[in-house]
């Protein structure tokens, strides 16, 4: 849990009021408005590399299916890994 600073507790000089999200001007300046073009050609950038990397991920889970060693290794992590979220769990509900 996070700690609040009483105000007699700010460094000198400094001028942040609580609950103010603002950038400082040079920040504002450096990031100038994107018109909807741009955006759209980023979104099919990102879709692009989204699309690429699900095929390396897709490919890598093939080599893996077809190797029985690793496959058992990565079964037996993933089995790990289960009761690990399982014990969480349990601590969780007994709450």
């Amino acid at each position: 849990m996070a700690t609040r600073r009483s105000s007699s507790t700010r460094k000198a000089g400094s001028t942040r009021t609580r609950g103010t999200t603002r950038a400082s001007p040079e920040v504002a300046m450096a990031a100038p408005r994107i018109s909807a073009a741009e955006r759209r050609r980023i979104a099919a950038e990102e879709a692009r590399w989204r699309a690429e990397s699900d095929l390396r991920t897709l490919r890598q889970a093939e080599e893996i299916r077809r190797d029985n060693a690793r496959l058992q290794r990565a079964s037996k992590v993933a089995a790990e890994e289960m009761r690990a979220l399982q014990a969480i769990r349990a601590i969780k509900r007994a709450r």
